[in-house]
């Protein structure tokens, strides 16, 4: 059997000016959140809140900080360098794409929370023209991995392009046609809508309530012979918000069923289902 190696991250934040700590908590909130999203896509945990990111150790000078990742059912057969070198390899990916304004030509976009939590993380970094942030990997392992630079500069950058790729903030209702929904959780029954809910990606990762607005609705998703949670449906319905936040989807139309999905892909989501 292959040894795991150990790893572990280190976030160190040069500062030119004093930090306000709000700012610093809302970024590594958001590098946290970043990270539960990776593992659980990538298929490592089977619940997302299973994975977790824990501050161990706080240096003097710039803030430097080593984290350690937490793989709750994964712990003992996932390796930990390739989780956590993976995850700044996806950092990466983010900061390069919201660097520059450029359209997509068919690459893969990411989703509204991905490009909300990398403005967050590099707040501090945008509010001082003589900071830089860097991550890296820290562990026993002699391979190189990817390491994440990002100046002041970059940082502004990143914040002016996500905010012209997230547009107009998401109303405090409103309509909406033919988003991808991903279910959750659900009752068999078509009747009730309690106790159902589900992710629009375009929104927000997190699931939300759903409520069918007819009998009819419900079924044409449950009534299908595929197993619903392996699904994605395309979806006409209402979004009322709480706080800039999504709090209920009204599904009013579904057009269609597309999947089934695979388990290791970024829209896998954990799945129940009740009677």
């Amino acid at each position: 059997m292959v040894a795991k190696r150990e790893a572990q991250l280190r976030v160190i934040l040069k500062n030119t000016k004093p930090v306000e700590l709000i700012d610093v908590g809302k970024s590594f909130e958001s590098f946290g959140e970043m990270y539960e999203t990776f593992v659980y896509a990538r298929g490592y945990e089977k619940a997302a809140g299973n994975a977790k990111l824990y501050l161990i150790g706080v240096r003097s000078g710039s803030i430097i900080a080593d984290l350690k990742g937490y793989l709750d059912q994964a712990s003992f057969v996932i390796d930990h360098f390739d989780v956590l070198a993976g995850f700044v390899a996806n950092v990466h990916e983010l900061v390069e794409f919201f660097r520059v304004q450029r359209p997509l030509n068919g690459e893969s976009a990411p989703t509204r929370a991905e490009a909300e939590r990398i403005a967050r993380f590099v707040e501090p970094i945008a509010k001082d023209g003589g900071a830089q942030l860097n991550i890296n990997v820290q562990g026993d392992a002699k391979i190189n991995v990817t390491q994440v630079t990002v100046t002041s500069e970059r940082a502004n950058a990143i914040q002016n392009n996500v905010r012209r790729f997230l547009g107009p903030p998401i109303p405090e209702s409103g309509s909406f046609e033919k988003e991808v929904l991903y279910l959750e959780q659900i009752r068999r029954s078509t009747k009730t809508s309690v106790g159902d809910r589900g992710i629009i990606e375009n929104f927000s990762l997190r699931p939300v309530r759903l409520l069918f607005m007819t009998e009819e609705v419900k079924a044409a998703i449950m009534e299908k012979p595929q197993n619903p949670f392996r699904m994605s449906y395309v979806v006409d319905g209402i979004v009322s918000t709480a706080r800039g936040e999504p709090a209920l989807y009204k599904i009013a139309k579904v057009h269609e069923a597309i999947g089934p999905t695979k388990t290791t892909n970024t829209k896998s989501r954990k799945r129940s289902s009740a009677a």
